[in-house]
């Protein structure tokens, strides 16, 4: 049998070879995260994956497992964006604990009540911690800072409010738990539990309690106690899980749910959201303007300890993205 000509014989190769140039197209497009020893270090990685989204990604938070303490990542109900941030340098307590101080210039944040707009600088004190695998980020975590260029605010807040494939966010699980047994609770963030008029704190839990968990006074992660040192609650890598309560970082509050009105039973509930709020801890936010965000080194001196990174710039994606809500993937 003759050989075919070159052109049918390049055609067919073709064929073969295309499909592995265009998953190697996607992979090299996939923004790199610097890997880089130290405390700063350690820190920096994790911020620039966390403003990339890939902390509210259940396929690409195995990044965060050789740099943080904690074994489970809170699902959460909200997600604060960011025109970039700035890593300072190590410092300690009186105690000899370990410090890396990030500012963050934020624009706002989306929950289930939408998007809630406001400029100002927030520093988070990012603890860590020597181990003999490397240096560790220390829980309890920070909520993610998201560059704003990446949010796909409508996706996010959908997730946030009905919950989306693989992800329920840890304060909408509790609701639905509360509603599944027909108590007409009223929905609020994780962060508000404390202001509302929902719950009372108790010194002694009982099963079906509402379990919190602090960070600066303000909780970050909230369950349920499903038995004495047992609690129930939705997790981004592991889905809905029972922990002992120490699972947690950071300190325990126990709430219990006040007697409520008895739910209709003519239907089923539906989800109601409340007017926006500020972030709670917060002061006031003024409402974002077309103006740009004030740059940090306007705030203040720029010590050359420092590494300054913005949406836009180093660190940053090449080109922006939204992040998705797929199989297996949170907001």
């Amino acid at each position: 049998m003759p050989a075919a000509p070159q052109r049918v014989r390049d055609a067919r190769r073709w064929r073969v070879i295309a499909p592995l140039v265009a998953c190697a197209a996607l992979v090299s497009a996939r923004p790199a995260i610097a890997v880089e020893s130290g405390p700063r270090g350690v820190v920096r990685q994790f911020c620039q994956a966390d403003a990339l989204g890939r902390r509210v990604s259940l396929r690409e938070w195995t990044e965060f497992i050789p740099i943080v303490s904690w074994s489970y990542e809170p699902a959460w109900d909200f997600v604060v964006l960011i025109t970039g941030y700035e890593v300072g340098s190590l410092r300690s307590d009186a105690g000899g604990t370990l410090y890396v101080d990030v500012s963050y210039t934020v624009i706002g944040q989306v929950s289930a009540f939408g998007l809630e707009t406001g400029e100002h600088i927030e520093t988070i004190a990012f603890r860590v911690d020597a181990s003999q695998e490397g240096w560790r980020i220390v829980g309890p975590p920070p909520p993610p800072h998201v560059f704003g260029t990446r949010a796909d605010i409508e996706v996010l807040s959908r997730s946030f409010e009905y919950g989306a494939l693989n992800f329920l966010p840890n304060s909408l699980f509790v609701w639905r738990t509360f509603h599944s047994t027909r108590r007409n609770v009223p929905y609020q963030r994780t962060a508000d539990l404390l202001s509302g008029t929902a719950y009372r704190s108790v010194e002694k839990p009982q099963v079906g309690d509402v379990v919190a968990y602090l960070r600066d006074d303000v909780p970050y992660h909230v369950g349920l106690l499903a038995a004495e040192h047992l609690v129930a609650s939705s997790t981004l890598n592991a889905g809905i899980v029972r922990t002992p309560v120490d699972a947690f970082a950071g300190e325990v509050r126990y709430l219990r749910l006040i007697q409520p009105a008895p739910l209709p039973t003519a239907a089923p509930p539906t989800p109601k959201r409340p007017a926006p709020t500020t972030a709670p801890g917060a002061a006031k936010k003024p409402t974002v303007t077309k103006r740009a965000a004030k740059p940090l080194h306007k705030h203040g001196p720029q010590p050359s300890t420092r590494h300054r990174v913005e949406a836009t710039g180093r660190g940053a994606a090449q080109a922006p993205r939204r992040t998705p809500v797929a199989r297996g993937a949170a907001p």
